[in-house]
Protein backbone atom coordinates (compact mmCIF):
# COMPACT_ATOMS: atom_id res chain seq x y z
CA UNK A 1 0.00 0.00 0.00
CA UNK A 2 1.42 3.37 -0.98
CA UNK A 3 1.83 6.04 1.66
CA UNK A 4 -0.44 9.03 1.57
CA UNK A 5 1.54 12.06 0.49
CA UNK A 6 1.61 14.82 3.11
CA UNK A 7 0.62 18.30 2.19
CA UNK A 8 3.69 20.55 2.38
CA UNK A 9 2.76 24.15 3.20
CA UNK A 10 6.11 25.35 1.87
CA UNK A 11 5.53 24.11 -1.70
CA UNK A 12 3.56 25.81 -4.45
CA UNK A 13 0.56 23.60 -5.21
CA UNK A 14 -0.54 22.67 -8.71
CA UNK A 15 -3.70 24.70 -8.13
CA UNK A 16 -1.65 27.74 -7.23
CA UNK A 17 0.48 27.24 -10.31
CA UNK A 18 -2.56 27.11 -12.57
CA UNK A 19 -4.05 30.13 -10.84
CA UNK A 20 -0.75 31.91 -11.32
CA UNK A 21 -0.84 31.12 -15.02
CA UNK A 22 -4.35 32.52 -15.30
CA UNK A 23 -3.30 35.71 -13.50
CA UNK A 24 -0.37 36.03 -15.82
CA UNK A 25 -2.44 35.61 -18.97
CA UNK A 26 -5.19 37.97 -17.84
CA UNK A 27 -3.00 40.55 -16.12
CA UNK A 28 -3.44 43.35 -18.65
CA UNK A 29 -7.13 42.68 -19.33
CA UNK A 30 -8.26 42.17 -15.73
CA UNK A 31 -10.79 45.00 -15.33
CA UNK A 32 -11.32 44.21 -11.66
CA UNK A 33 -7.61 44.72 -11.04
CA UNK A 34 -7.46 48.05 -12.84
CA UNK A 35 -10.61 49.38 -11.15
CA UNK A 36 -9.16 48.46 -7.76
CA UNK A 37 -5.86 50.10 -8.61
CA UNK A 38 -7.62 53.25 -9.81
CA UNK A 39 -9.53 53.47 -6.54
CA UNK A 40 -6.36 53.01 -4.49
CA UNK A 41 -4.50 55.66 -6.46
CA UNK A 42 -7.33 58.18 -6.19
CA UNK A 43 -7.52 57.71 -2.42
CA UNK A 44 -3.73 57.97 -2.14
CA UNK A 45 -3.72 61.11 -4.26
CA UNK A 46 -6.40 62.73 -2.10
CA UNK A 47 -4.56 61.77 1.09
CA UNK A 48 -1.34 63.40 -0.10
CA UNK A 49 -2.88 66.31 -1.99
CA UNK A 50 -1.83 68.99 0.58
CA UNK A 51 1.82 68.11 -0.04
CA UNK A 52 1.61 69.76 -3.47
CA UNK A 53 1.22 73.14 -1.75
CA UNK A 54 4.20 72.61 0.54
CA UNK A 55 7.48 74.46 0.24
CA UNK A 56 11.02 73.41 0.99
CA UNK A 57 12.09 72.70 4.57
CA UNK A 58 15.43 73.52 6.13
CA UNK A 59 16.22 69.85 6.60
CA UNK A 60 18.53 68.99 3.69
CA UNK A 61 16.22 70.60 1.09
CA UNK A 62 18.46 73.66 1.16
CA UNK A 63 21.56 71.61 0.38
CA UNK A 64 19.91 69.19 -2.05
CA UNK A 65 18.00 71.85 -4.01
CA UNK A 66 18.22 75.49 -3.02
CA UNK A 67 22.02 75.90 -2.86
CA UNK A 68 23.12 72.79 -4.74
CA UNK A 69 25.27 73.82 -7.70
CA UNK A 70 25.52 70.24 -8.96
CA UNK A 71 21.95 70.35 -10.25
CA UNK A 72 22.33 73.72 -11.98
CA UNK A 73 24.03 72.20 -15.03
CA UNK A 74 23.85 68.68 -16.43
CA UNK A 75 27.31 67.10 -16.18
CA UNK A 76 27.14 63.31 -16.45
CA UNK A 77 30.71 62.81 -15.25
CA UNK A 78 30.19 64.93 -12.13
CA UNK A 79 26.87 63.23 -11.36
CA UNK A 80 28.34 59.73 -11.55
CA UNK A 81 31.63 60.46 -9.78
CA UNK A 82 30.43 62.57 -6.85
CA UNK A 83 29.02 61.93 -3.40
CA UNK A 84 26.39 64.29 -2.08
CA UNK A 85 25.19 64.58 1.50
CA UNK A 86 26.77 61.26 2.42
CA UNK A 87 25.14 59.37 -0.44
CA UNK A 88 26.08 58.07 -3.86
CA UNK A 89 22.88 58.44 -5.89
CA UNK A 90 23.62 59.75 -9.40
CA UNK A 91 20.17 58.89 -10.78
CA UNK A 92 18.54 60.96 -8.04
CA UNK A 93 20.78 63.93 -8.80
CA UNK A 94 19.95 63.53 -12.49
CA UNK A 95 16.24 63.85 -11.71
CA UNK A 96 16.87 66.96 -9.58
CA UNK A 97 18.90 68.41 -12.45
CA UNK A 98 16.09 67.65 -14.88
CA UNK A 99 13.45 69.28 -12.65
CA UNK A 100 15.65 72.33 -12.05
CA UNK A 101 16.16 72.80 -15.79
CA UNK A 102 12.41 73.37 -16.16
CA UNK A 103 11.30 75.17 -13.00
CA UNK A 104 14.46 76.15 -11.10
CA UNK A 105 13.37 76.50 -7.44
CA UNK A 106 9.59 76.07 -7.70
CA UNK A 107 8.75 73.61 -4.85
CA UNK A 108 5.50 72.34 -6.37
CA UNK A 109 7.30 70.60 -9.22
CA UNK A 110 9.57 68.70 -6.84
CA UNK A 111 6.64 67.68 -4.66
CA UNK A 112 4.70 66.58 -7.74
CA UNK A 113 7.51 64.27 -8.82
CA UNK A 114 7.63 62.77 -5.31
CA UNK A 115 3.90 62.14 -5.28
CA UNK A 116 3.91 60.61 -8.77
CA UNK A 117 6.68 58.24 -7.71
CA UNK A 118 4.72 57.23 -4.61
CA UNK A 119 1.71 56.47 -6.81
CA UNK A 120 3.93 54.37 -9.07
CA UNK A 121 5.34 52.54 -6.06
CA UNK A 122 1.83 51.91 -4.75
CA UNK A 123 0.95 50.37 -8.12
CA UNK A 124 4.09 48.25 -8.11
CA UNK A 125 3.23 46.92 -4.66
CA UNK A 126 -0.10 45.71 -6.05
CA UNK A 127 1.54 43.97 -9.00
CA UNK A 128 4.35 42.44 -6.93
CA UNK A 129 2.06 41.05 -4.24
CA UNK A 130 -0.33 39.69 -6.86
CA UNK A 131 2.55 37.93 -8.61
CA UNK A 132 3.81 36.67 -5.26
CA UNK A 133 0.57 35.36 -3.74
CA UNK A 134 -1.82 35.01 -6.69
CA UNK A 135 -4.54 36.38 -4.40
CA UNK A 136 -6.23 39.54 -5.65
CA UNK A 137 -7.68 40.56 -2.28
CA UNK A 138 -4.34 40.32 -0.50
CA UNK A 139 -2.61 42.39 -3.17
CA UNK A 140 -5.29 45.09 -2.93
CA UNK A 141 -5.06 45.35 0.86
CA UNK A 142 -1.26 45.60 0.88
CA UNK A 143 -1.24 48.19 -1.90
CA UNK A 144 -4.00 50.22 -0.24
CA UNK A 145 -2.28 50.36 3.14
CA UNK A 146 1.07 51.14 1.55
CA UNK A 147 -0.44 54.00 -0.43
CA UNK A 148 -2.30 55.81 2.34
CA UNK A 149 -0.27 55.06 5.47
CA UNK A 150 0.80 58.17 7.44
CA UNK A 151 4.23 56.78 8.30
CA UNK A 152 5.12 57.30 4.63
CA UNK A 153 4.41 61.03 4.72
CA UNK A 154 8.06 61.77 5.49
CA UNK A 155 9.15 59.87 2.37
CA UNK A 156 6.59 61.57 0.11
CA UNK A 157 6.18 65.12 1.48
CA UNK A 158 9.90 65.74 1.99
CA UNK A 159 11.60 66.76 -1.25
CA UNK A 160 14.97 65.41 -0.12
CA UNK A 161 13.48 61.91 0.14
CA UNK A 162 13.33 61.48 -3.62
CA UNK A 163 16.15 58.97 -3.17
CA UNK A 164 13.98 56.59 -1.12
CA UNK A 165 11.11 56.85 -3.58
CA UNK A 166 13.39 56.16 -6.54
CA UNK A 167 15.30 53.26 -5.04
CA UNK A 168 11.99 51.73 -3.97
CA UNK A 169 10.57 52.09 -7.47
CA UNK A 170 13.50 50.21 -8.99
CA UNK A 171 13.63 47.74 -6.07
CA UNK A 172 10.00 46.74 -6.60
CA UNK A 173 10.44 46.66 -10.39
CA UNK A 174 13.38 44.29 -9.99
CA UNK A 175 11.36 42.09 -7.65
CA UNK A 176 8.44 42.07 -10.08
CA UNK A 177 10.58 40.89 -12.98
CA UNK A 178 12.24 38.28 -10.79
CA UNK A 179 8.81 36.86 -10.00
CA UNK A 180 8.10 36.84 -13.73
CA UNK A 181 11.37 34.97 -14.19
CA UNK A 182 10.23 32.28 -11.75
CA UNK A 183 6.79 31.96 -13.36
CA UNK A 184 8.03 31.79 -16.95
CA UNK A 185 10.31 28.76 -16.80
CA UNK A 186 13.34 30.83 -15.73
CA UNK A 187 13.34 32.94 -18.88
CA UNK A 188 16.69 34.77 -18.88
CA UNK A 189 15.11 37.88 -20.40
CA UNK A 190 13.15 38.48 -17.19
CA UNK A 191 16.23 37.77 -15.07
CA UNK A 192 18.18 40.43 -16.97
CA UNK A 193 15.32 42.90 -16.50
CA UNK A 194 15.45 42.19 -12.78
CA UNK A 195 19.22 42.69 -12.67
CA UNK A 196 18.98 45.95 -14.63
CA UNK A 197 16.37 47.42 -12.29
CA UNK A 198 18.43 46.27 -9.30
CA UNK A 199 21.38 48.24 -10.67
CA UNK A 200 19.15 51.30 -11.06
CA UNK A 201 18.01 50.87 -7.46
CA UNK A 202 21.63 50.87 -6.29
CA UNK A 203 22.35 53.99 -8.35
CA UNK A 204 19.47 55.62 -6.45
CA UNK A 205 20.44 54.54 -2.92
CA UNK A 206 22.90 51.96 -1.65
CA UNK A 207 20.46 50.43 0.84
CA UNK A 208 18.88 48.69 -2.16
CA UNK A 209 21.47 45.93 -1.61
CA UNK A 210 18.94 44.21 0.66
CA UNK A 211 17.07 43.02 -2.44
CA UNK A 212 19.62 40.24 -2.97
CA UNK A 213 18.57 38.51 0.26
CA UNK A 214 14.90 39.26 -0.44
CA UNK A 215 15.20 37.30 -3.70
CA UNK A 216 16.42 34.26 -1.76
CA UNK A 217 13.45 34.67 0.57
CA UNK A 218 11.16 34.73 -2.48
CA UNK A 219 12.79 31.53 -3.75
CA UNK A 220 11.97 29.86 -0.44
CA UNK A 221 8.39 31.17 -0.46
CA UNK A 222 7.79 29.94 -4.00
CA UNK A 223 9.00 26.45 -3.10
CA UNK A 224 12.40 26.35 -4.81
CA UNK A 225 14.99 24.00 -3.35
CA UNK A 226 17.62 26.14 -1.65
CA UNK A 227 20.63 24.68 -3.39
CA UNK A 228 22.95 25.02 -6.36
CA UNK A 229 21.35 27.15 -9.05
CA UNK A 230 19.38 29.29 -6.59
CA UNK A 231 22.62 30.69 -5.17
CA UNK A 232 24.73 30.63 -8.33
CA UNK A 233 22.25 32.75 -10.28
CA UNK A 234 22.44 35.39 -7.52
CA UNK A 235 26.19 35.92 -7.98
CA UNK A 236 25.72 39.09 -10.11
CA UNK A 237 23.41 40.48 -7.42
CA UNK A 238 25.92 39.69 -4.68
CA UNK A 239 28.78 41.28 -6.62
CA UNK A 240 26.82 44.49 -7.22
CA UNK A 241 25.69 44.50 -3.58
CA UNK A 242 29.27 44.28 -2.36
CA UNK A 243 30.51 47.05 -4.65
CA UNK A 244 27.71 49.47 -3.85
CA UNK A 245 27.82 48.58 -0.17
CA UNK A 246 31.46 49.65 -0.02
CA UNK A 247 30.67 52.83 -1.96
CA UNK A 248 27.78 53.67 0.40
CA UNK A 249 29.98 53.32 3.49
CA UNK A 250 32.69 55.44 1.84
CA UNK A 251 30.13 58.16 1.05
CA UNK A 252 28.92 58.25 4.65
CA UNK A 253 32.49 58.36 5.95
CA UNK A 254 33.39 61.26 3.66
CA UNK A 255 30.50 63.28 5.08
CA UNK A 256 31.33 62.26 8.62
CA UNK A 257 27.81 60.90 9.00
CA UNK A 258 29.00 57.64 10.55
CA UNK A 259 29.14 58.54 14.22
CA UNK A 260 31.88 57.72 16.67
CA UNK A 261 31.04 54.99 19.15
CA UNK A 262 29.03 57.11 21.61
CA UNK A 263 27.18 53.94 22.54
CA UNK A 264 28.81 50.56 23.09
CA UNK A 265 28.07 47.70 20.69
CA UNK A 266 25.74 45.95 23.19
CA UNK A 267 23.87 49.24 23.59
CA UNK A 268 23.58 49.56 19.80
CA UNK A 269 22.08 46.06 19.71
CA UNK A 270 19.51 47.22 22.27
CA UNK A 271 18.67 50.25 20.10
CA UNK A 272 18.42 48.01 17.03
CA UNK A 273 15.84 45.91 18.88
CA UNK A 274 14.06 49.10 19.90
CA UNK A 275 13.93 50.20 16.27
CA UNK A 276 12.84 46.75 15.05
CA UNK A 277 9.92 46.78 17.49
CA UNK A 278 8.99 50.45 17.26
CA UNK A 279 8.69 50.45 13.46
CA UNK A 280 6.18 47.61 13.71
CA UNK A 281 4.21 49.45 16.38
CA UNK A 282 4.15 52.70 14.39
CA UNK A 283 3.07 50.84 11.26
CA UNK A 284 0.17 49.29 13.17
CA UNK A 285 -0.70 52.37 15.26
CA UNK A 286 0.84 55.45 13.60
CA UNK A 287 0.68 57.94 16.47
CA UNK A 288 3.22 60.50 17.69
CA UNK A 289 4.99 60.51 14.33
CA UNK A 290 7.88 62.94 14.20
CA UNK A 291 10.52 64.20 11.81
CA UNK A 292 13.15 63.44 14.44
CA UNK A 293 13.47 60.76 17.12
CA UNK A 294 16.49 61.48 19.34
CA UNK A 295 18.55 58.92 21.18
CA UNK A 296 17.77 58.80 24.91
CA UNK A 297 20.08 60.71 27.21
CA UNK A 298 22.77 58.62 28.87
CA UNK A 299 23.29 58.57 32.61
CA UNK A 300 27.02 58.17 32.85
CA UNK A 301 27.68 55.21 30.58
CA UNK A 302 24.20 53.75 30.97
CA UNK A 303 21.04 54.06 28.89
CA UNK A 304 17.51 54.01 30.40
CA UNK A 305 16.66 50.56 31.71
CA UNK A 306 13.35 50.38 29.82
CA UNK A 307 15.25 49.89 26.55
CA UNK A 308 16.61 46.55 27.73
CA UNK A 309 13.12 45.12 27.44
CA UNK A 310 13.17 45.43 23.65
CA UNK A 311 15.59 42.54 22.98
CA UNK A 312 13.21 40.33 24.98
CA UNK A 313 10.30 41.47 22.78
CA UNK A 314 12.29 40.74 19.61
CA UNK A 315 13.28 37.28 20.85
CA UNK A 316 9.65 36.49 21.70
CA UNK A 317 8.53 37.75 18.30
CA UNK A 318 11.09 35.66 16.44
CA UNK A 319 10.19 32.61 18.53
CA UNK A 320 6.58 33.04 17.46
CA UNK A 321 7.65 33.33 13.82
CA UNK A 322 9.63 30.09 13.95
CA UNK A 323 6.81 28.33 15.77
CA UNK A 324 4.43 29.28 12.96
CA UNK A 325 6.91 27.91 10.44
CA UNK A 326 5.60 24.38 11.05
CA UNK A 327 2.13 25.36 9.86
CA UNK A 328 2.65 28.05 7.25
CA UNK A 329 5.42 29.96 5.54
CA UNK A 330 3.39 33.17 5.34
CA UNK A 331 4.42 34.57 8.71
CA UNK A 332 8.06 33.66 8.15
CA UNK A 333 8.08 35.32 4.73
CA UNK A 334 6.31 38.49 5.85
CA UNK A 335 8.46 39.08 8.93
CA UNK A 336 11.52 37.95 6.98
CA UNK A 337 10.86 40.58 4.31
CA UNK A 338 10.45 43.21 7.01
CA UNK A 339 13.59 42.12 8.88
CA UNK A 340 15.81 41.97 5.79
CA UNK A 341 14.81 45.39 4.48
CA UNK A 342 14.93 47.13 7.86
CA UNK A 343 18.20 45.56 9.05
CA UNK A 344 20.52 48.09 7.39
CA UNK A 345 18.81 51.09 9.04
CA UNK A 346 18.70 49.81 12.62
CA UNK A 347 21.74 51.90 13.57
CA UNK A 348 24.09 49.03 14.37
CA UNK A 349 26.46 51.18 12.35
CA UNK A 350 25.29 54.56 13.69
CA UNK A 351 24.54 57.11 10.96
CA UNK A 352 23.21 60.56 11.84
CA UNK A 353 21.79 61.62 15.18
CA UNK A 354 18.37 59.91 15.20
CA UNK A 355 17.67 56.47 16.65
CA UNK A 356 14.82 55.79 14.17
CA UNK A 357 13.20 57.64 11.26
CA UNK A 358 9.78 57.25 9.63
CA UNK A 359 11.35 57.11 6.16
CA UNK A 360 13.26 53.95 7.03
CA UNK A 361 9.98 52.02 7.18
CA UNK A 362 9.00 52.78 3.57
CA UNK A 363 9.87 49.39 2.04
CA UNK A 364 9.91 47.32 5.28
CA UNK A 365 6.27 48.23 5.95
CA UNK A 366 5.28 46.04 2.99
CA UNK A 367 6.16 42.96 5.04
CA UNK A 368 3.92 44.04 7.93
CA UNK A 369 1.07 44.97 5.58
CA UNK A 370 1.41 41.57 3.90
CA UNK A 371 1.20 39.72 7.22
CA UNK A 372 -1.90 41.73 8.14
CA UNK A 373 -3.45 41.02 4.73
CA UNK A 374 -2.84 37.28 5.10
CA UNK A 375 -4.62 37.32 8.46
CA UNK A 376 -7.45 39.56 7.27
CA UNK A 377 -8.04 37.32 4.25
CA UNK A 378 -8.38 34.27 6.50
CA UNK A 379 -11.00 36.15 8.52
CA UNK A 380 -12.77 37.28 5.37
CA UNK A 381 -13.05 33.71 4.05
CA UNK A 382 -14.88 32.71 7.23
CA UNK A 383 -18.49 33.79 6.84
CA UNK A 384 -18.75 34.38 10.59
CA UNK A 385 -16.00 37.01 10.49
CA UNK A 386 -16.48 38.46 7.01
CA UNK A 387 -18.30 41.56 8.28
CA UNK A 388 -15.70 42.14 10.99
CA UNK A 389 -12.84 41.87 8.48
CA UNK A 390 -14.53 44.32 6.12
CA UNK A 391 -15.32 46.79 8.90
CA UNK A 392 -11.76 46.63 10.23
CA UNK A 393 -10.31 47.43 6.82
CA UNK A 394 -12.75 50.31 6.30
CA UNK A 395 -11.92 51.84 9.69
CA UNK A 396 -8.18 51.52 9.04
CA UNK A 397 -8.54 53.01 5.58
CA UNK A 398 -10.51 56.02 6.80
CA UNK A 399 -8.21 56.57 9.79
CA UNK A 400 -4.94 56.24 7.88
CA UNK A 401 -6.13 58.42 5.02
CA UNK A 402 -7.25 61.19 7.39
CA UNK A 403 -4.02 61.01 9.40
CA UNK A 404 -1.96 61.20 6.22
CA UNK A 405 -3.91 64.22 4.99
CA UNK A 406 -3.22 65.95 8.32
CA UNK A 407 0.42 64.87 8.51
CA UNK A 408 1.32 66.19 5.06
CA UNK A 409 0.48 69.68 6.30
CA UNK A 410 3.08 69.40 9.06
CA UNK A 411 5.67 69.36 6.26
CA UNK A 412 4.32 72.63 4.80
CA UNK A 413 7.52 74.49 5.72
CA UNK A 414 10.37 74.39 8.18
CA UNK A 415 8.52 76.40 10.82
CA UNK A 416 5.57 73.99 11.01
CA UNK A 417 7.89 70.99 10.85
CA UNK A 418 10.27 71.96 13.65
CA UNK A 419 7.47 73.32 15.81
CA UNK A 420 5.77 69.92 15.48
CA UNK A 421 8.93 68.15 16.64
CA UNK A 422 9.26 70.53 19.61
CA UNK A 423 5.56 70.44 20.51
CA UNK A 424 5.71 66.65 20.78
CA UNK A 425 8.05 67.09 23.73
CA UNK A 426 11.19 66.10 21.86
CA UNK A 427 14.14 68.03 23.28
CA UNK A 428 16.09 68.06 20.02
CA UNK A 429 18.91 70.55 19.59
CA UNK A 430 18.58 70.39 15.80
CA UNK A 431 14.88 71.34 15.97
CA UNK A 432 15.51 74.45 18.07
CA UNK A 433 18.52 75.46 15.98
CA UNK A 434 16.70 75.10 12.67
CA UNK A 435 13.62 76.92 13.91
CA UNK A 436 15.93 79.64 15.17
CA UNK A 437 17.36 79.98 11.66
CA UNK A 438 13.85 80.59 10.32
CA UNK A 439 13.07 83.15 13.02
CA UNK A 440 16.31 84.96 12.14
CA UNK A 441 15.42 84.97 8.45
CA UNK A 442 12.04 86.49 9.38
CA UNK A 443 13.79 89.22 11.37
CA UNK A 444 12.53 87.92 14.73
CA UNK A 445 15.93 87.98 16.39
CA UNK A 446 14.70 87.63 19.98
CA UNK A 447 12.79 84.43 19.17
CA UNK A 448 15.77 83.18 17.19
CA UNK A 449 18.13 83.84 20.10
CA UNK A 450 15.79 82.05 22.51
CA UNK A 451 15.73 78.94 20.31
CA UNK A 452 19.48 79.04 19.72
CA UNK A 453 20.25 79.23 23.42
CA UNK A 454 17.89 76.36 24.17
CA UNK A 455 19.57 74.36 21.41
CA UNK A 456 22.95 75.09 22.95
CA UNK A 457 21.74 73.95 26.37
CA UNK A 458 20.80 70.60 24.82
CA UNK A 459 23.97 70.24 22.76
CA UNK A 460 26.83 72.43 24.05
CA UNK A 461 29.15 71.30 21.23
CA UNK A 462 26.77 72.17 18.39
CA UNK A 463 28.98 74.28 16.12
CA UNK A 464 26.06 75.47 13.97
CA UNK A 465 24.38 77.02 16.98
CA UNK A 466 27.54 78.75 18.24
CA UNK A 467 28.01 80.25 14.78
CA UNK A 468 24.35 81.25 14.48
CA UNK A 469 24.36 83.05 17.83
CA UNK A 470 27.50 84.90 16.79
CA UNK A 471 25.78 85.98 13.59
CA UNK A 472 22.80 87.36 15.53
CA UNK A 473 25.03 89.45 17.79
CA UNK A 474 26.74 90.83 14.68
CA UNK A 475 23.37 91.72 13.13
CA UNK A 476 22.22 93.37 16.35
CA UNK A 477 25.38 95.46 16.24
CA UNK A 478 24.51 96.64 12.74
CA UNK A 479 21.14 97.81 14.08
CA UNK A 480 22.58 99.54 17.17
CA UNK A 481 25.60 101.64 16.29
CA UNK A 482 26.08 102.85 19.87
CA UNK A 483 26.68 99.31 21.12
CA UNK A 484 28.13 97.87 17.91
CA UNK A 485 31.58 97.25 19.37
CA UNK A 486 30.09 95.33 22.30
CA UNK A 487 27.95 93.22 19.99
CA UNK A 488 30.90 92.57 17.66
CA UNK A 489 33.12 91.46 20.55
CA UNK A 490 30.41 89.08 21.75
CA UNK A 491 29.91 87.78 18.21
CA UNK A 492 33.64 87.06 17.95
CA UNK A 493 33.54 85.00 21.15
CA UNK A 494 30.79 82.75 19.80
CA UNK A 495 32.38 82.40 16.36
CA UNK A 496 35.78 81.65 17.86
CA UNK A 497 34.15 78.92 19.95
CA UNK A 498 32.54 77.40 16.84
CA UNK A 499 35.91 77.34 15.07
CA UNK A 500 37.62 75.84 18.13
CA UNK A 501 35.06 73.03 18.14
CA UNK A 502 35.44 72.50 14.38
CA UNK A 503 38.58 74.04 12.83
CA UNK A 504 37.25 73.26 9.34
CA UNK A 505 33.82 74.87 9.77
CA UNK A 506 33.51 77.04 6.65
CA UNK A 507 30.34 78.87 7.73
CA UNK A 508 31.90 80.05 11.00
CA UNK A 509 34.96 81.41 9.15
CA UNK A 510 32.70 83.22 6.68
CA UNK A 511 30.62 84.74 9.49
CA UNK A 512 33.72 85.74 11.45
CA UNK A 513 35.07 87.37 8.32
CA UNK A 514 31.95 89.54 8.15
CA UNK A 515 32.40 90.61 11.78
CA UNK A 516 36.06 91.46 11.18
CA UNK A 517 35.16 93.44 8.08
CA UNK A 518 32.66 95.48 10.09
CA UNK A 519 35.33 96.09 12.73
CA UNK A 520 37.67 97.45 10.04
CA UNK A 521 40.00 94.44 10.10
CA UNK A 522 40.09 93.90 6.33
CA UNK A 523 43.16 91.66 6.41
CA UNK A 524 41.58 89.41 9.04
CA UNK A 525 38.36 89.34 7.04
CA UNK A 526 40.22 88.29 3.87
CA UNK A 527 41.99 85.52 5.78
CA UNK A 528 38.71 84.17 7.17
CA UNK A 529 36.91 84.32 3.82
CA UNK A 530 39.82 82.52 2.18
CA UNK A 531 39.76 79.77 4.81
CA UNK A 532 36.01 79.38 4.33
CA UNK A 533 36.59 78.91 0.60
CA UNK A 534 39.43 76.46 1.24
CA UNK A 535 37.11 74.29 3.34
CA UNK A 536 34.09 74.60 1.03
CA UNK A 537 34.86 75.66 -2.54
CA UNK A 538 31.15 75.68 -3.45
CA UNK A 539 30.15 78.12 -0.69
CA UNK A 540 29.01 81.32 -2.43
CA UNK A 541 28.91 83.72 0.55
CA UNK A 542 32.67 84.00 1.23
CA UNK A 543 33.37 84.59 -2.48
CA UNK A 544 30.89 87.46 -2.52
CA UNK A 545 32.06 88.94 0.78
CA UNK A 546 35.74 88.64 -0.14
CA UNK A 547 34.96 90.27 -3.47
CA UNK A 548 33.40 93.27 -1.73
CA UNK A 549 36.42 93.63 0.57
CA UNK A 550 38.78 93.43 -2.42
CA UNK A 551 36.74 96.09 -4.21
CA UNK A 552 36.84 98.41 -1.19
CA UNK A 553 40.62 97.95 -1.10
CA UNK A 554 40.88 98.95 -4.76
CA UNK A 555 41.73 95.44 -5.97
CA UNK A 556 39.08 95.40 -8.70
CA UNK A 557 40.43 92.45 -10.70
CA UNK A 558 40.41 90.10 -7.70
CA UNK A 559 37.05 91.54 -6.63
CA UNK A 560 35.39 90.79 -9.95
CA UNK A 561 36.83 87.28 -10.06
CA UNK A 562 35.22 86.54 -6.69
CA UNK A 563 31.94 88.24 -7.52
CA UNK A 564 31.64 86.33 -10.78
CA UNK A 565 32.36 83.09 -8.94
CA UNK A 566 29.70 83.93 -6.33
CA UNK A 567 27.19 84.62 -9.11
CA UNK A 568 28.11 81.32 -10.76
CA UNK A 569 27.46 79.53 -7.45
CA UNK A 570 23.99 81.05 -7.20
CA UNK A 571 24.50 83.96 -4.78
CA UNK A 572 21.33 86.08 -4.91
CA UNK A 573 22.82 89.56 -5.18
CA UNK A 574 26.20 88.78 -6.73
CA UNK A 575 24.90 89.28 -10.32
CA UNK A 576 23.86 92.84 -9.39
CA UNK A 577 27.29 93.49 -7.91
CA UNK A 578 28.97 92.20 -11.06
CA UNK A 579 26.78 94.48 -13.17
CA UNK A 580 27.41 97.57 -11.04
CA UNK A 581 31.06 97.10 -10.04
CA UNK A 582 32.69 95.15 -12.84
CA UNK A 583 31.91 97.29 -15.88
Amino acid sequence: MSKKKKNNPHQVSDTAKHKSKRNQNNFASNKKLWYALAGILVLTLVSYWPSLSNGFVNLDDDRYIETNQMIRHFDLKVLFTSFWMGNYHPLVMMVYTWIYSFVQLEPKAYHTVNLILHLINTSLVLFVILELTDVFEIAVVVSLLFGIHPIHVESVAWVSELKDLMYTCFFLSSLFWYLKYLKNDFNKKYFLFSLLFFLCSLFSKGVGVSLTIVLLLVDYFKGRKMEGKVFIEKIPFFILSFIFGVVAIKAQQDLGAIQDAIFSFPQRIVFACYGFTTYILKIIIPINLSAYYPYPAKTGESIPGVYYGYPVIVIALLAGVFYSFKKTNKVFFSIGFYAITVALVLQLLPVGGAVIADRYSYIPSIGIFLLFAFGLFELYKNSSYKTIATALLLVMTASYSFMTYQRTQVWKDGMTLWSDVINKGNEVALAYNNRGVLYKQAGELEKAMKDYKHSLSLSPDNTDTWSNIGLIFWQQGLQNKNLQQVYNDTAMKYLNKAITLDPKFATAYSNRGSVRSTMGDNQGALEDYTKAIDFDMNFADPYYNRGIVYYNLGRKGEACNDLNKAAQLGHNIAPNAVRDLCK
